[in-house]
């Protein structure tokens, strides 16, 4: 007999400063080591969290579902998480250490050049893979940076002159590094400056924010002071799918993951997702999926 699913959590910064203990009083920026014992959330899991973070495994494995889809980090892998990520952690080897950036979105838009950072991390969290292998050399420059960070954040509290736009530059900095790894992979999915892309990339981010309330193609492109036709034609250039498969795809995989990781009544997440009634979620789910809502679960 299955354990009972649980509820999808809510992990916030205030709540994980209180169980890691952390001290500082920059409001939304934290960097901090972690060993196996504070990794473990299987307490918890699943949740989405309140912030965004970036870790940086240094030794051992962990295993964790993102979003539904399975990995194995291991030492060097870069792993990147948004505020809407429903992340699962599983085994976590007692060796395990990691390396973490943590910010909050008010952080991310604060920086220290705002629209192009917050443009930089939520294009390559938005339609990428989360996980990224670091090379040593990479690494070596992550971890500095990082450090760098730490150490200007304790020594502000004796330096208060421009603390706090040095330490948001090298946030920064940061960013950018890490958005110019992603885009140095084999195949990556680069914001060159077309206009096609540029409407790929806001349109996508529209869809993470608004799926939930918001299916038709006609309203995003509303949005966009564009007509349907263009974006339908932008998606499927860039990513292979029309702006109609992204919304259900993201639709589908929140369902999914509802469904496989809490124990909400099915009637219960076809309202959180905005359908009229379980009839019509489970007619949608099915054309999809080949099968109803109460058979996937089941049978997950």
């Amino acid at each position: 007999m299955k354990n009972k699913k649980k509820r999808i959590e809510e992990l916030t910064l205030d709540l994980l400063r209180s169980r890691m203990d952390i001290n500082t009083k920059f409001k939304g920026l934290y960097v901090f080591d972690t060993d196996s014992k504070e990794m473990d959330t299987s307490s918890i899991s699943p949740y989405r969290a309140d912030h965004n973070s970036i870790h940086l495994i240094t030794e051992g494995e962990v295993n964790v579902k993102i979003n539904l889809l399975e990995y194995t980090l291991r030492k060097n892998d870069l792993v990147l998480f948004t505020t809407n990520t429903i992340r699962h952690f599983g085994t976590v080897t007692p060796d395990c250490k990691a390396t973490n950036l943590l910010f909050s979105n008010d952080y991310l838009l604060n920086s220290a050049i705002p629209s192009k950072t917050a443009e930089a991390y939520d294009y390559l969290t938005g339609i990428i893979s989360p996980v990224s292998r670091l090379s040593e050399d990479q690494v070596d420059l992550f971890k500095g940076q990082l450090s760098v960070l730490a150490l200007k954040m304790k020594d502000t509290r004796a330096n208060k002159f421009y603390a706090e736009d040095i330490l948001r530059h090298l946030f920064s900095a940061i960013i950018f590094e890490i958005g110019a790894l992603y885009q140095s992979e084999v195949q990556p999915y680069v914001v060159s400056g077309s206009r096609k892309e540029y409407v790929v990339h806001q349109f996508l981010k529209l869809v993470m924010k608004k799926f939930k309330e918001e299916r038709s193609v006609q309203a995003y492109a509303d949005m966009l002071n564009i007509t349907p036709k263009y974006l339908t034609t932008a998606t499927r250039g860039l990513t292979g799918k029309t702006a109609g498969e992204l919304i259900d795809e993201m639709l589908i995989t929140e369902a999914k993951v509802l469904l496989n990781e809490s124990g909400l009544p099915i009637a219960h997440i076809a309202e959180s997702l905005n359908f009229s009634d379980q009839f019509v979620f489970s007619k949608f789910f099915k054309k999809h999926c080949g099968q109803n809502p109460s058979s996937y679960r089941r049978n997950t």
